[in-house]
């Protein structure tokens, strides 16, 4: 016998895309200058010291690679995977160094940040194979943690001469400007008005069948100048509310896991309306800033789907309620329907949020007695 469900969820989810743009740095007319670098990422994420930034931080690096060209002869490389990395996130040093030569009509750069990503097959750190000439490159296997750095790609960078742009002729600095490859994953949990009074507190929370491992690869057709990217699928794993940029605890001890007598009580959006979507009042973290691989959902009807498992409690009802949700079935209007656009896979570069809206009504009773039945005629004996 199937049991009635007393819970609805309304579900729905919104992707951002966080956009790039270029940059002129300081002019320098000094010729036979050497090459130089600048990175400009607006909206760049960066997951430093478990924390989410929109710029280049101490420490970080690229790697890059690129060419000098003229009409004959043929391309001569010039990098090759040669580590450009920063002390205070905007002042970029390599070493050795290359001047520009004169004799060539124009450079061509790429570049993939960090330096180096991707394991080998026997555990050690692992490198990139990348055409100098052409910026196309395969990595090796990448395991994403959940709280991983950022992998960016470059935009192909061509320096020629006479460019109105100020570098080779003038010799200044040259602007890379960096792309996500990665997908950024929130989830959020909240309860409707009419749970208002009653405490909703989640006491486990588990994505799983998610796309953890896999090598990027990087084609020659740069569109328009940014990379082409696509991620091979190796392993799946399982995340929790820890394992984001920024972990998620219970409320009672604020430093360990969700779990039962450590649970996270749901905030309350006061403007979900089941039959008008609209912008969640209030919600609650239960995944704060997740770095994933890029994926396609799998349907749920199919085999291993990506979906979440959350287990949570409503005031004093002993009842612990645990639903399983797919990723497949969530779209991008919150309301009760559940019939507009799904969202059909985390792309590279966008961020979503996920919020799970959780409904349920009371059990009420009445009560009433039924009149007595006087029955007919009478009874009698005589003794």
């Amino acid at each position: 016998m199937r049991m009635k469900k007393l819970m609805i969820f309304a579900v729905a989810a919104i992707a951002l895309v966080a956009c790039s743009k270029e940059f002129d740095t300081n002019k320098s007319a000094s010729n036979g200058a050497a090459i130089g670098f600048n990175t400009w990422a607006e909206h760049l994420t960066k997951a430093t010291s478990n924390t989410i930034t929109d710029a280049f931080a101490s420490g970080d690096n690229f790697a890059v690679y690129g060419y000098k060209d003229k009409t004959t002869p043929a391309p001569v490389p010039v990098f090759n995977d040669d580590v450009v990395s920063t002390t205070d996130g905007s002042a970029w040093t390599y070493a050795p160094v290359r001047y520009w030569d004169g004799a060539y009509d124009k450079y061509v750069f790429f570049a993939i940040s960090p330096a180096t990503v991707g394991t080998e097959a026997d555990g050690t750190n692992g490198s990139t194979d990348v055409n100098p000439q052409t910026g196309a490159f395969v990595t090796r296997d990448i395991t994403f943690a959940g709280d991983d750095n950022d992998i960016l790609v470059a935009d192909k960078k061509e320096v020629a001469k006479g460019n109105s742009a100020p570098y080779f002729d003038n010799y200044a600095t040259v602007p890379l400007v960096f792309n996500h490859v990665t997908s950024l994953v929130d989830f959020k949990v909240k309860k409707t008005t009419s749970l208002n009074t009653v405490d909703v507190k989640v006491s486990a929370f588990t994505l799983s069948n998610i796309d953890n491992k896999g090598k990027l690869t990087v084609t020659n057709a740069y569109t328009d100048n940014h990379p082409v990217v696509s991620w091979s699928t190796d392993t799946r794993a399982a995340y929790l509310p820890e394992d984001g940029v920024t972990p998620v605890y219970g409320d009672v001890s604020t430093s360990a896991a969700i779990a039962v007598g450590n649970e996270k009580v749901i905030a309350a959006d006061t403007a979900f309306n089941p039959e008008a979507p609209t912008t969640p009042a209030a919600s609650t973290f239960l995944i704060n800033n997740l770095v994933v691989k890029p994926q396609t959902f799998r349907p749920s009807n199919g085999e291993n789907p990506q979906q979440l498992s959350i287990s949570y409690t409503l005031g004093s009802d002993p009842t612990v309620y645990t639903r399983v949700l797919y990723l497949a079935d969530f779209d991008n209007a919150d309301d009760a329907a559940q019939d507009d656009t799904k969202i059909a896979s985390w792309e590279p570069g966008k961020h979503y949020t996920f919020f799970i809206t959780i409904d349920a009504k009371q059990i009420s009773f009445s009560a009433s007695i039924t009149e007595w039945t006087d029955v007919n005629g009478y009874n009698y004996i005589l003794n």
